[in-house]
C-alpha cells in the first residue's frame, strides 16, 4: 500500500528542500501597463444601453420598473421651480442619529430633519400604519404628534377630492398598527376625518412640523398644503412625501414653489420636498 508521502506531489524538485514561495525573476514576462484595458463609462455604454432597451421592450415588471425610475429621475432633474439639494447641504444633518426601520429611507431623513429643527409639535396628514408617527415620537422624546386619517374603509367611498392608491391602501385596515401598544403611543393623538373637510382650527399656528403623506392627487395636495401652511408656527416646516412619484403632487408643488419665499426644495435620493421658515440650508 502506498504511504501518504508517496501519494503527495513532490514540491521540493527532488532535492528535499522546503517549498519556496513563487518569485518573479527578471526573465518572467510581466504585463505592461498599456496591455491592461482602461474601462470608462463610455466602454460599458453599449452593454448598459442594450440591456436597458431589451428590458423595456420585454413585457413584465422589470421593464415597467425601469421605465418608472427613468421617469422619476427625469421629473426630479427637470422640475421648473424646485431646487434640488443634497443631504450634506443641510446644515448639521449629517451629525444627527435616528433609530428606525430601513424599509423607508425617507422616514429616517424626516426624523433627522425633525430633530435638527427641534420640532416639539408635529401634525401628520395620512397615518397609514403609523411608521412615520412612531419613528418621530421614538427619536424626539419631548414631541407630541397629532396624526389624521380616515375613520374606516367605507370612508374612502365618500371623499371630498380625488383619492389616489385606492387599491393599495384601502383593502384592509391597520391604521396606527406600528405605534399601537408602544410607549410612544402616549405622545401620539390619532385623529379621524377627511382632510378635505377636517376642522384644523384648534391647531392653527402651533405646529413646528406638518408632514403630508395622504392622497397625492392635485386636488388633495392643494387642500392639504393650504391647511398645513395655516398650521405652521413662526419657525415651522412642511414636508411632503412622494413628491417625485405622483404627477398631481409634482405639478402642484412646482406651481406653489414659484410663489413662496423661502422656496420649496427637494432632498436628492429621497421622495421628500421641504418648505421651512427656519434657516436650515448651507
Amino acid at each position: 500500500m502506498a504511504t501518504a508521502d508517496q501519494l503527495l506531489p513532490d514540491v521540493t524538485d527532488g532535492k528535499g528542500s522546503k517549498p519556496q514561495p513563487n518569485r518573479i525573476t527578471p526573465g518572467d514576462k510581466q504585463p505592461r501597463a498599456h496591455e491592461i484595458p482602461r474601462v470608462t463609462n463610455w466602454s460599458i455604454l453599449p452593454t448598459v444601453a442594450g440591456g436597458a432597451a431589451r428590458r423595456m421592450a420585454r413585457p413584465g415588471p422589470e421593464g415597467r420598473l425601469l421605465l418608472k425610475h427613468l421617469w422619476i429621475e427625469a421629473k426630479r432633474h427637470s422640475a421648473p421651480n424646485l431646487r434640488n439639494v443634497r443631504v450634506d447641504e443641510i446644515s448639521g444633518l449629517k451629525e444627527i442619529t435616528v433609530t428606525g426601520g430601513v424599509s423607508r429611507y425617507c422616514h429616517l431623513v424626516l426624523g433627522a430633519l425633525a430633530k435638527l429643527l427641534a420640532c416639539r409639535t408635529i401634525f401628520e396628514i395620512g397615518t397609514y400604519r403609523g411608521e412615520a408617527s412612531w419613528l418621530l415620537a421614538h427619536n424626539i422624546p419631548d414631541v407630541h404628534l397629532w396624526t389624521l386619517d380616515l375613520p374606516d374603509l367605507e370612508a374612502a367611498d365618500h371623499m371630498t377630492f380625488e383619492l389616489t392608491d385606492r387599491d393599495e391602501y384601502f383593502t384592509h385596515w391597520e391604521r396606527g398598527a406600528r405605534y399601537a401598544g408602544t410607549p410612544e403611543a402616549a405622545r401620539i393623538t390619532q385623529l379621524f376625518g377627511d382632510s378635505g373637510t377636517f376642522d384644523f382650527s384648534p391647531y392653527k399656528g402651533k405646529m413646528d412640523l406638518v408632514y403630508i403623506d395622504a392622497s397625492h392627487s392635485y386636488s388633495y395636495a392643494k387642500s392639504d398644503t393650504e391647511a398645513a401652511l395655516q398650521l405652521l408656527s413662526p419657525g415651522g416646516t412642511v414636508v411632503w412625501d412622494d413628491y417625485t412619484y405622483y404627477p398631481g403632487l409634482f405639478a402642484y408643488l412646482n406651481e406653489l414653489a414659484a410663489t413662496l419665499e423661502p422656496p420649496i426644495v427637494h432632498i436628492l435620493d429621497t421622495r421628500l420636498a421641504v418648505y421651512s421658515r427656519k434657516r436650515w440650508l448651507r
